[in-house]
């Protein structure tokens, strides 16, 4: 009974996911790797992302379309924007290694409470995964709008040229004053990139005098003003 009760319950979940790529996702992308991690164990277990962009059938599919990019380049994208949309779950072990696992109740829980572990061999140490913050594309996605394939390009390019905490900063930004859209975030980045900006602390110090203005004048306060 109880063999039949985890089969049972391994279709319900496989069709749950399967609805749910359908209804939700619209990238091709993102599509094959979600569904490439549930082939892999990703149902049930956290999945290395290291076997996922090594997992040939994806590597293969993500070359479809001729593309020139690296497989890996395109993948971890896919990857992040199925964590934004709440498909997968994200960890990370001790040795900064990141894994996924499909997001259910059952693996929530296990990930909120810090129950996941692995080992590479059962000779091997074991490993408490955690839950991996939101990164850039998970805030984008929850504060500014769904992560498209160009999106997702562009947040990328923007991860090579600025810190993190600043494009996170700056989608803080584009939360406060209400400007939820790319250009204002990028206007604010390149601002600050040629203006220069406070550190952390002394802004935090001086969050009082925060002026609503200092957006709002200068080469992008025609942008900024757009509603």
């Amino acid at each position: 009974m109880t063999d039949e009760r985890e089969r049972v319950s391994g279709e319900y979940l496989s069709l749950t996911l399967i609805e749910q790529v359908i209804r939700d996702v619209w990238d091709p992308l993102e599509a094959k790797a979600i569904l490439t991690l549930a082939l892999l164990g990703g149902l049930s277990r956290p999945v290395a992302e290291t076997e996922i962009l090594a997992y040939p059938a994806l590597v293969q599919g993500i070359r479809g379309d001729g593309s020139s990019r690296e497989s890996s380049d395109r993948i971890r994208p896919a990857l992040r924007s199925a964590v934004a949309r709440g498909i997968l779950i994200a960890l990370r072990d001790d040795q900064d290694v990141h894994w996924y696992v499909i997001a259910n109740d059952v693996t929530r829980r296990l990930a909120s409470s810090g129950d996941f572990q692995i080992a590479a061999t059962p000779a091997d140490p074991v490993q408490r995964l955690e839950t991996d913050r939101p990164d850039i594309f998970g805030l984008y996605e929850q504060n500014i709008g769904v992560i498209s394939p160009i999106m997702a390009d562009r947040l990328n390019e923007a991860l090579s040229l600025y810190p993190e905490e600043w494009i996170r900063d700056a989608i803080g930004e584009a939360v406060t004053y209400n400007k939820r859209n790319w250009r204002y975030i990028q206007a604010i980045l390149e601002n600050w990139t040629t203006e220069g900006r406070s550190d952390e602390t002394n802004r935090r110090a001086h969050e009082e005098h925060l002026d609503p203005e200092k957006y709002l004048r200068g080469k992008y306060a025609a942008l900024f003003r757009r509603r």
